[in-house]
């Protein structure tokens, strides 16, 4: 008589190679969700500098303040000079009257207090294109304009030579940006 020796699994090891493999995967697919989160992050991050650098760049474009002498420059708020006006006063900051959008602002503190989305910000910019505003739709933005004549980023009690301006970017996963600059009186 010809003994035969059985080969194969056990029913128990069966069961806790199952169960092994699904500890695996699940750890797997966990670390694979969330390690999308950081694969996203630096694609925010570069819309949110484009965003930033060009809101920007254009109030920086803009003349220090309401009062400045925008004709031939040689006469500059609150300065010594003959005939100079006062600059407008910090209180006073944000869009003057007559001044209903950012096709109107002249100023840089104009921009204080504006608080928007990206996707209306290239709008403007850029009128035709709604597929790159669609991109910019969920980047809320808000800009700040103080008066700093001593750089360390705190609004001063007095006018000042030197304006402060901060772009504050959320993008839609919640990252915060931003962006400062100064704005001479010269």
């Amino acid at each position: 008589m010809k003994r035969y020796i059985q080969q194969g699994f056990t029913l128990i090891e069966i069961v806790i190679g199952i169960v092994v493999l699904a500890i695996t995967f699940s750890y797997f697919t966990h670390v694979l969700t969330n390690s999308n989160k950081f694969v996203a992050d630096p694609w925010y991050q570069v819309r949110a500098s484009e965003l930033g650098s060009s809101l920007l760049n254009e109030i920086l474009a803009k003349s220090f303040d309401e009062n400045s002498d925008r004709v031939s420059g040689s006469i500059r708020c609150s300065s010594a000079d003959a005939g100079a006006p006062a600059c407008t006063a910090a209180a006073n900051f944000g869009a003057d009257n007559g001044e209903s959008s950012r096709d109107d602002y002249d100023d840089v503190d104009d921009y204080h207090d504006l608080n928007t989305t990206g996707g209306d910000i290239i709008e403007l910019s850029m009128p035709n294109n709604t597929a790159l505003a669609n991109n910019y739709a969920n980047y809320q933005l808000s800009v700040s304009v103080i008066y700093d004549s001593d750089f360390n980023g705190t609004a001063d009690a007095n006018i000042g030579a030197h304006k402060l301006i901060q772009i504050s970017i959320t993008d839609p996963i919640g990252n915060e940006s931003v962006f400062s600059a100064y704005r001479s009186n010269f």
